[in-house]
């Protein structure tokens, strides 16, 4: 038996009752969410990769610009700012998360030399 004539054969048994249908779905939906989770979180830790990589260069500059000292203190203040109660694991935490994490990029963007 192929495997899409398995995938028929589940597919037929599954519309055959609405709660099997029911939890083949929800089966489905939680794979979606687990994928749709990693691909979340690796753009967020993507991000924040970048915001890293460019305070540790900031970090090796003997000289830094005020202008530069100005927005690394900002920095600093916005991302201890976040007040976040992450064991609960709610979407308006990560989306305190998600937004500083897009003010720091657009903070980079505009102190990066043109």
């Amino acid at each position: 038996m192929t495997a899409q004539q398995i995938l028929e054969r589940q597919k037929a048994s599954a519309d055959a009752s609405p709660a099997k249908s029911l939890v083949t779905d929800l089966a489905q939906l939680r794979r979606t969410l687990r994928i749709t989770g990693r691909a979340y979180l690796q753009r967020l830790e993507a991000n924040l990769d970048d915001v890293a990589a460019w305070a540790k260069v900031c970090a090796t500059n003997q000289e830094p610009a005020k202008s530069q000292i100005r927005d690394l203190s900002d920095m600093v203040t916005l991302v201890r700012k976040i007040d976040v109660k992450a064991q609960k694991g709610r979407r308006k935490d990560l989306k305190k998360i998600d937004t500083t994490i897009c003010e720091l990029r657009e903070m980079i963007a505009r102190c990066a030399p043109r």
